[in-house]
């Protein structure tokens, strides 16, 4: 098992923590929302400011994200606005993310500016080897990210930064509730424990995290147990440095009702592998990137009877990116690269197969006082779909208090292997599949009023093209005819439109943030044809965040979620933290699903009710 392999690691680490040389570093962070910094999800090009990007751009840095105190990276993102988690189990068993009715496979996630999206299928994406606490930053730009990144960026492109150097700290945490199933005697239902630990010397800076944990579950067939281990690196050299990162998850869970109504059983490894260089080519910036993923996935229907289906996955991706300044004056900035990459799958299912893509991408931005401008081109060939170009622009003007900008971009989305290949008695897959294309445009206006209070409005449309779903023929009531399987298909011409409001406001001792979305898609199925994710988002949805120091030592945090979906009845979900400061750390009881509703983020697999959890973060 992987946690035999931590354990001479974590004694490595001791002898060097216990060193009399060693220096542990802090993490720095900034104002959110407002934090002067580069950021590579909006663009390559380094920018003074989030309002200068011309796009919505949120950013969580380390401060906001230990004050949200979100006990998963699923639960941390869905509180972001417009997103829409799709859990199927708790504690980050298995989340598919989406974002202002895009769906899971239509939104792109980087880590470190490294794509790690799943070739094989989008419910894998989120099958990384971070935590919360292991975060500097998250970065989120909205809407179509294609000319930046390539393919996938539909909805948005989130960047997960990680911590360059970490704190000792040992983080304890202890679940429970009552089950759904009353035959199950379930009193603890999970346990987490996670060490991380970094340091810094003249050579550079190393930090690490491990982590382990083990739940009964809520209900037949949902334990489960996990394992992760987290390694990064900066090392100087000349005319730049060095940032490596090596992470591994091994996931064992029970998917009762996860993809099919039976008790299932799931077996995941994800390994991530990256190395960057930021430096110079004479007088000009020069950066690079390479990275490697693999994932092995194992799948059985029948718990009790894993010889009758049985899938077996292995997928590898990789990816070289090099780009550098071409000119930067009072004109303008100016950056071009290119990238490649190669992605491969061998399964019992879905068979052996191989596809390189590569693309060719520009960048220019400008900054005249309170004007910005910001444009992208890249150019992609993809092995089996051909080229598709990515343009987009962006614009923004005005000073900090009242900010306008808009922005216009193209994006596409290769269809996933098991869109294409995989086959069971419930799912046919569809080698005839082509790309996803989308333009999409948004305008928005961010107003702040005073020091305390500010707001954000922004509109958006989506013009799609062939977006892939599952589809099936449901039969009339009252008939004895077998429900037909699901088909993946290309849906044709679409319109998606929406609207995001946010507010934030401070007074005192107290924060309240409030967002609302709403997103409306036009149907193009016939009555009597089902969609099973296309239309499955959340045509409403409210979230309500409070944040309450009551002293000096103690803070409550209140969160409420509000979802209206287009297919399924509508639920409200409230989530409470309180925070007590002690000498070793803060003491954190969390009370989940506060008001014990029976709901289903997807449909067919419902989620616990109400539970606890008591945490402790101890600086070591």
């Amino acid at each position: 098992m992987i946690l035999q392999k931590l354990g001479l690691l974590l004694s490595l680490t001791a002898t060097v923590l216990l060193s009399p040389d060693c220096v542990v570093a802090k993490t720095q962070s900034a104002h959110n929302y407002n934090m002067p910094t580069v950021y590579v999800s909006a663009s390559r090009i380094p920018m003074n400011g989030l309002n200068n990007a011309g796009r919505k751009v949120v950013v969580l840095d380390a401060d906001e994200i230990a004050r949200r105190a979100p006990n998963t990276l699923a639960e941390l993102l869905a509180g972001l606005p417009g997103f829409d988690s799709r859990t199927r189990g708790p504690l980050d068993v298995q989340t598919d993310l989406e974002v202002n009715g895009a769906t899971y496979s239509q939104v792109l996630i980087l880590v470190d500016g490294v794509r790690v999206n799943d070739p094989q299928t989008g419910h894998h994406t989120m099958n990384l080897p971070f935590a919360p606490g292991d975060l500097e930053r998250v970065e989120v730009v909205y809407g179509a990210g294609s000319s930046v990144h390539g393919p996938d960026a539909f909805g948005a492109v989130v960047n997960l930064v990680p911590l360059k150097e970490a704190a000792t700290r040992l983080d304890l945490s202890s679940s429970w509730g009552r089950p759904l199933d009353d035959s199950l005697r379930v009193v603890g239902r999970g346990n987490t424990a996670t060490l991380r630990h970094g340091w810094k010397r003249n050579w550079g800076s190393v930090w690490f995290a491990a982590e382990t944990g083990l739940s009964e579950g809520y209900r037949y067939d949902t334990d489960f147990n996990t394992d992760r281990f987290l390694l990064s690196t900066t090392l100087p050299v000349a005319d730049g440095s060095i940032s490596l990162l090596f992470g591994v998850r091994d996931k064992e869970f029970g998917a009762n009702d996860f993809y099919a109504p039976y008790p299932s059983k799931e077996w995941t490894q994800a390994w991530l592998y990256s190395a960057r260089y930021n430096g110079s080519l004479g007088s000009r910036s020069l950066t690079g990137t390479v990275s490697y993923r693999r994932h092995r996935d194992r799948f059985v229907l029948f718990v009790d009877n894993p010889d009758f289906y049985d899938n077996r996955h292995v997928n590898e991706m990789a990816t070289v990116n090099l780009y550098t300044e071409v000119s930067s004056g009072s004109w303008g900035s100016v950056i071009a690269g290119g990238e490649m990459g190669r992605e491969e799958i061998d399964s019992n299912n879905l068979g052996k197969h191989e596809q390189n893509r590569g693309a060719l991408f520009s960048e220019y931005y400008i900054n005249s006082g309170s004007a910005n401008i910001t444009a992208g081109l890249r150019v992609d060939h993809h092995q089996r779909f051909g080229w598709e170009a990515s343009p987009s622009i962006g614009m923004s003007y005005g000073p900090e208090k009242l900010h306008w900008f808009a922005s216009a971009g193209r994006a596409y989305r290769a269809p996933s292997f098991t869109e294409l290949y995989y086959e069971d008695p419930g799912n046919n897959g569809n080698a005839d599949l082509t790309a996803e294309r989308v333009w999409s445009i948004e305008n928005g206006l961010q107003w702040q009023t005073s020091e305390f209070v500010s707001f954000r409005s922004t509109a958006f449309l989506r013009l799609e093209d062939n977006l892939i779903d599952y589809v099936r023929i449901i039969p009339p009531d009252g008939t004895e005819s077998e429900i037909p399987p699901w088909n993946a298909m290309n849906l044709g011409k679409m319109r998606s439109v929406g609207i995001n409001h946010q507010a934030s406001m401070t007074w005192g001792r107290t924060q309240a943030q409030f967002d609302y979305s709403w997103i409306d898609k036009e149907q193009t199925l016939r009555p009597e044809y089902e969609s099973k994710y296309v239309f499955a988002h959340p045509r409403h949805q409210l979230g309500i965040r409070l944040q309450q120091e009551l002293t000096d030592e103690m803070s409550t945090g209140w969160h409420l979620s509000h979802k209206k979906r287009s297919q399924d009845e509508d639920y409200t979900l409230v989530n409470l933290i309180i925070k007590y400061k002690m000498s070793h750390g803060p003491l954190l009881l969390r009370v989940s699903n506060l008001t014990d509703i029976r709901y289903e983020a997807v449909a067919g697999a419902p989620m616990p009710g109400r539970w606890f959890s008591l945490e402790t973060q101890i600086e070591l």
